[in-house]
């Protein structure tokens, strides 16, 4: 088999793409293999199929995977058609999308990989700038969204991530399937906003519930969202059990001090253990905790109360869970005891959405995963040089995206 016959099965080409030569440069360690259009009569234009009137044509080289060793070119004069209505047309390769300089084989194994490694590892790889691999993540992620026409809406959760430690945040929209949905600037109300202009509008009629923290600014755009926002806006547990346990800590510090130094001590090492529940406390470590508790009554009434809550809001059924709260509200009230009052009052004014995610069996639990990994990613990645890579790199990585070519 000749060397170009070789090439055209490899490449996949037929009438009137015909590969005519391939060069050998054993120097520069590259192939270049030619492709001629071979054309009769008049060309047909790109956009609307009708015939045109052949204009010119401009030579342009793609980098193809390598062949060995080998770094592989195409390089192929393509025709532009005169379209009466279009105007001047550049007929669109086989083997190429659009503009790109690289095959598409070569993007589909730069994707592959990334999907596995990191970066740099890969420009290491393919001998590819960090940017054209970033254009080629552009591309397919473009696609992807092209192509994404249903996925489901019916149970969302909205949080935050920050693209650097504690500096510039995205908030990051996503489904009970763990796809990321959208991501857009900030975590304000302008960012929910932008989250959902990425939806098909039909969508928002589909939602039953939104997933969320606290955020009065996240609260404000579902209730604008939604006539009915209350109705199906849920808050997680976990940020109630945040700010349980952050309570219950600081009530421990407080009281610490008026312990003497030997209690003080063993106040100190067992300060994890009014952390954890009780349940996985061991007995030995429940011996020290019950010793420490009548020098430490009050942190010991706010470590109830945060068991309470948890036993509350898994319990199995949701009948008469309103009014459990409410008594629950009622008792940490008459305690007077400032951290745990605020808590309470949160709760209280935050009630309906506590209740909607008992209602619905919804917590935040996949949006956190997703954040952890989308952590991971950024350490991983060394950090982004801008919002718009970041955000990007979210969507590759976590939107279950379909980035395949289709012809």
């Amino acid at each position: 088999m000749s060397d170009t016959l070789l090439y055209q099965k490899v490449l996949g080409l037929e009438v009137p793409w015909l590969v005519s030569n391939v060069q050998l440069d054993e120097e520069l360690q590259r192939i270049t293999v030619v492709v001629d259009y071979v054309h009769n009569g008049d060309l047909v234009c790109p956009v609307c199929q009708q015939a045109g009137r052949h204009y010119d044509s401009r030579p342009r080289t793609w980098r193809h995977l390598d062949t060995c060793q080998f770094e592989t070119l195409i390089h192929s004069k393509v025709p532009r058609v005169h379209c009466p209505e279009h105007g001047y047309q550049t007929l669109q390769v086989p083997w190429a999308h659009e503009s790109s300089r690289y095959t598409e084989l070569l993007e589909m194994r730069v994707l592959k990989m990334l999907a596995m490694s990191t970066l740099n590892a890969v420009s290491k790889f393919f001998k590819l700038s960090w940017g054209a691999i970033d254009r080629i993540m552009e591309r397919a992620v473009a696609r992807g969204l092209a192509h994404r026409t249903t996925y489901s809406t019916e149970a969302l959760l909205i949080d935050e991530t920050a693209i650097k430690k504690g500096r510039d945040y995205v908030t990051v929209l996503s489904n009970s399937q763990g796809q990321v949905l959208a991501v857009a600037d900030g975590r304000s109300k302008a960012s929910f906003n932008a989250c959902f202009e990425q939806l098909p509008s039909y969508t928002t009629s589909l939602t039953k519930t939104i997933c969320m923290d606290m955020s009065p600014a996240y609260i404000s755009a579902a209730k604008a969202a939604f006539p009915d926002a209350e109705k199906r806006i849920a808050f997680d547990h976990f940020h109630i059990a945040k700010l349980l346990t952050e309570a219950v800590n600081a009530i421990r510090r407080d009281e610490i001090y008026r312990l003497s130094p030997s209690m003080r001590q063993e106040a100190h090492r067992t300060r994890f253990f009014w952390l954890k529940r009780r349940h996985n406390l061991p007995a030995h470590s429940q011996e020290r905790l019950n010793k420490l508790v009548p020098s430490l009554m009050d942190t010991a009434l706010a470590w109830y109360f945060k068991e309470q809550a948890r036993d509350i809001w898994y319990s199995n059924s949701v009948r008469g869970t309103k009014q459990r709260w409410l008594e629950w509200i009622a008792l940490i009230k008459a305690t007077n005891i400032k951290p745990l009052m605020s808590v309470a009052e949160t709760v209280e004014s935050k009630l309906w959405g506590i209740l909607n995610a008992m209602r619905f069996g919804v917590s935040n639990g996949l949006a956190e995963a997703i954040n952890s990994q989308i952590r991971l990613l950024r350490v991983k990645a060394m950090g982004y040089r801008n919002t718009e890579r970041f955000k990007r790199a979210i969507l590759f990585h976590f939107g279950k995206l379909d980035m395949e070519f289709h012809h």
